[in-house]
C-alpha cells in the first residue's frame, strides 16, 4: 500500500511540474523587405529571460531552442516553459552581419499559453564605392552638397544623410556596407557662384559591387 501511495505521489508531483509549464508557440516568415522574397537558412532563439529565485529550474537566461527558416522562410517553435520567466524568440545567426532587421522586433515576448505569429522583414547587404571628382577646381570656395535619401525610411544613419565638401576635393571611399534597394541623390554644386543643382539615383543589389561616380 506504502508502495502504491509512492507512486501515485510521483505521479502527482509530475503532474503539478507539468501543469505549471504553458505551452510556447510561435511560428512566422523572415523575408527580404526589399523584394518580398523569403530568405532561407536564418536561424532564430526562443529564449527564456533572466528571472528571480523563484524559478525552480534557475535564473540564468536560456536558449530553449533554435530553429531554422525553411526555403520559403518559415519557422515554427514550440516548449513548454515554466510560468516564472518571460519567453522570446529572436533573430539569431544569419542575421548578424549579414542582414538589417527593418520589420519586426527582436527580441520579441512570446506570451504562454497562445499561439504568437511574428514576422520579419530583413535586407541583405551589397557594396558601394563613392568616387568624386573636382574636375575644374575655381578656387577654395567651390562646393558641393548632397542628401542621399534611402527607399526605407527608418533607418539611422542610413535612410537620410547630407553630405558637403568645400574646396579642391577629390574623395575616393572604397566600398562599404549598405543595405539593397534604392538611394537617391539630390544636391548641388557652387563654382564661381555659379549654382548647378543635380540629381541621381543607384540600385544595390544583393552581395553586388558598385559604384556612384560624381564629377563637377
Amino acid at each position: 500500500m506504502r508502495f502504491v501511495f509512492n507512486i501515485i505521489g510521483i505521479f502527482l508531483a509530475l503532474t503539478s511540474c507539468t501543469k505549471l509549464g504553458k505551452n510556447v508557440y510561435v511560428d512566422g516568415y523572415v523575408r527580404n523587405a526589399i523584394t518580398g522574397e523569403p530568405v532561407p537558412n536564418v536561424s532564430l532563439r526562443l529564449y527564456r529571460g533572466q528571472v528571480s529565485w523563484g524559478d525552480p529550474v534557475g535564473t540564468a537566461s536560456k536558449t530553449l531552442k533554435e530553429v531554422t527558416t525553411d526555403a520559403n522562410g518559415y519557422y515554427k517553435a514550440e516548449h513548454l516553459s515554466t510560468p516564472f520567466n518571460t519567453v522570446y524568440i529572436q533573430l539569431g545567426k544569419g542575421v548578424e552581419g549579414g542582414y538589417i532587421l527593418v520589420e519586426g522586433q527582436t527580441p520579441t515576448v512570446i506570451k504562454k499559453g497562445k499561439k504568437k505569429h511574428v514576422d520579419f522583414g530583413v535586407v541583405p547587404y551589397g557594396y558601394l564605392k563613392q568616387t568624386i571628382k573636382n574636375t575644374s577646381c575655381f578656387n577654395q570656395s567651390d562646393t558641393l552638397f548632397f542628401n542621399r535619401k534611402y527607399q526605407i525610411s527608418n533607418i539611422s544613419n542610413i535612410s537620410d544623410v547630407d553630405v558637403i565638401y568645400s574646396g579642391c576635393v577629390d574623395f575616393n571611399s572604397g566600398y562599404y556596407k549598405f543595405p539593397m534597394g534604392w538611394y537617391y541623390i539630390s544636391g548641388y554644386y557652387k563654382k564661381n557662384n555659379v549654382v548647378t543643382a543635380f540629381s541621381d539615383s543607384i540600385y544595390i543589389t544583393e552581395g553586388g559591387y558598385h559604384e556612384w561616380v560624381f564629377e563637377y
